[in-house]
């Protein structure tokens, strides 16, 4: 499938639109190293559920050529802006977000609280990376530069953002997700990591001012982002919940579809019984 593009701050960025403009739409922003396919499991489930969804490739990834700068969370905030701009007013609408995605999402319903009817964070985080996690990320870009280290930095990425039941039970997926990244500008991927790991800003203080209803989940074997900071965004947001999923690290929606997507319509379910 052809991806649309929509010209935006941070450069051209690619999405997958499926649906009709007056269906309840969910905006799907994935994490680093991903792109919109990321999310193919939960765009089919919704589209049987009769919502519309725009899945994204984010700056310097797939499709997206990314700025080609250092970018802010505040810009990215703006680029899911410019998406939702393409929902007509009066349609609702949701957003979903793993991991770099998930820092998105409270900052949408945070500038404009009445356009979100509700979102979903997958293994992220509010907090701004501290020293060491800067200091590692450092050295993930200049790694990431030197391609005779590709297989050797691959295997540390995937040990990290996969559990190891995933990569028993299904390797050739594994496999692909590495691929998938590995075919995309260099540059721009590194430059993306240095912005979202490094240069990234805190938004927890914010958080309590967001009433926009959050689910909120993590994967039980993910040490990137684990449950102690899903908990804690929950403790600080007024009307969110958590879930901690087993047998699933870093990327939930991935190697737990069925649960993530029951999670995600439940959820679903939930804001249309409120808003009935």
């Amino acid at each position: 499938m052809v991806l649309k593009t929509i010209k935006t701050v941070l450069g051209q960025i690619g999405y997958d639109d499926r649906g009709e403009s007056n269906q309840p739409t969910a905006l799907l922003w994935p994490s680093l190293f991903s792109d919109h396919t990321m999310w193919d499991q939960q765009v089919k489930a919704l589209r049987d559920a009769g919502w519309r969804t725009l899945a994204l490739d984010p700056p310097g990834h797939g499709s997206s050529p990314g700025p080609g700068r250092p970018f802010t969370m505040n810009e990215c905030t703006d680029v899911a802006v410019q998406l939702l701009g393409l929902v007509p007013l009066g349609v609702p609408v949701v957003m979903l977000g793993t991991s770099w995605g998930g820092m998105i999402a409270p900052r949408v319903a945070h500038r404009f609280p009445d356009r979100l009817k509700g979102i979903v964070l997958f293994n992220t985080t509010a907090d701004r990376p501290d020293l060491s996690t800067k200091a590692t990320a450092r050295l993930l870009t200049v790694l990431l530069a030197i391609a005779p280290l590709d297989g050797i930095v691959d295997r540390m990425l995937l040990s990290l953002q996969i559990s190891e039941a995933t990569h028993q039970r299904d390797p050739k997926m594994v496999r692909a997700f590495a691929a998938r990244f590995r075919s995309w500008n260099r540059r721009a991927l590194i430059g993306s990591v240095d912005s979202v790991l490094v240069r990234r800003d805190a938004f927890f203080d914010e958080l309590a001012t967001i009433a926009t209803p959050a689910l909120v989940v993590s994967g039980a074997q993910d040490t990137i982002r684990p449950t102690a900071l899903s908990r804690r965004i929950v403790e600080r947001m007024p009307n969110a919940h958590q879930i901690e999923v087993e047998g699933a690290a870093h990327l939930v929606p991935v190697e737990q579809p069925d649960r993530a997507n029951r999670l995600i319509l439940d959820f679903l379910a939930d804001l249309e019984r409120v808003r009935v």
